[in-house]
């Protein structure tokens, strides 16, 4: 009996022996990222369980959430509500200004006039991303042109960044590379011509690694989010555009490919994590975007994990974090 009892022991002892050697090379990619998480974007209307969505984010360990309101029918749908949603709990929601579906072609002065105003009024931190280019997708609305169009260079995006001058509030800037040759010179213009504001591309504009690269190189006042960046994106309802994106960054074993790790070194201080949580569907997979997201910031090095997870958002929005 204590001879049985001996050889468990050794082998147990043989076991931890074998950890501590090799525990050097157990990283967090193992376990996945645990830290501090600050959901940068996410978007919420009236479809949705609004108190049941909170509940998921705050189960998921979220320590910040920036939200902002979708207005679908009309400029200011759900602003209201979702400013109710602040005021239940201030230490989690940071508020952005509402998305407005129905621009076209240029921002109008309703728009315009009505987010500076509030702005002030609720005092929005950000402004909710903007629809600039958003080709049509497979399982969303399908227009004549096949994408809902803004032009970052008419009058009334100047206007209104011109207005946002020195305020110290970020703008979200919705745009995806299918048009690159049309599209990127514009925007280049206006992030240069409005150096003093700081804009965030979401989901890294569906870029290559090298359109990546030329946007972040060329504007220090530009930050990406990596939401839905994760995948390769084929749910467009036109395939010859689903074909002008970049690769997602992580393969079918779910491991970061290497052509994205030079993008998430050199520019580590201006990616953000984020769900962009909106529809309902999105919602309800809220938990598990959060685990995958946790396992790809586990395979990063943890000083680069943690600006990407909290760090770079909170200084950002200008919000404190414990």
């Amino acid at each position: 009996m204590l001879e049985k009892k001996n050889k468990r022991l050794k082998v147990y002892l043989h076991v931890i022996f074998i950890i501590c050697i090799f525990s050097p090379f157990f990283n967090s990619q193992s376990f996945g990222y645990d830290g501090v998480l600050f959901d940068a974007m996410a978007q919420i209307d009236e479809r949705t369980d609004f108190k049941k969505s909170i509940r998921k984010v705050k189960n998921s360990g979220i320590s910040k959430l920036a939200l902002f309101a979708r207005s679908r029918r009309y400029l200011g749908q759900n602003e209201e509500e979702v400013f109710e949603l602040k005021n239940e709990h201030p230490d989690l929601i940071i508020l952005g200004a509402p998305k407005y579906f129905l621009l076209r072609e240029d921002l109008d002065a309703d728009y315009i006039s009505t987010t500076l105003e509030h702005i002030h009024k609720y005092n929005y931190l950000f402004v909710g991303e903007i629809l600039y280019t958003h080709a049509d997708k497979s399982h969303g609305e399908q227009t004549a042109r096949g994408e809902r169009y803004v032009d970052p260079l008419g009058p009334g995006t100047k206007e209104f960044l011109d207005s946002l001058s020195g305020q110290g509030v970020p703008v979200m800037t919705h745009w995806e590379v299918y048009e690159w040759e049309r599209d990127w010179p514009r925007f280049s213009k206006i992030y240069s011509e409005h150096r003093d504001i700081d804009f965030i591309i979401p989901h890294m504009a569906f870029g290559h690694p090298y359109q990546v690269e030329e946007i972040l190189s060329l504007h220090p006042n530009v930050y990406m989010t990596i939401s839905k960046k994760e995948k390769d994106k084929r749910a467009y309802s036109d395939i010859s555009k689903a074909s002008k994106l970049g690769p997602g960054f992580i393969d079918n074993s779910r491991k970061i490919r290497k052509i994205w790790l030079p993008i998430f070194k050199k520019y580590q201080d201006r990616l953000l994590f984020a769900t962009d949580a909106h529809k309902r569907k999105r919602w309800k997979k809220y938990r598990k975007i959060i685990r995958r997201y946790r396992n790809i910031l586990g395979q990063l090095p943890i000083s680069i994990a943690e600006k990407m997870a909290y760090k770079n958002a909170g200084k950002l929005y200008g919000v404190k974090l414990d």
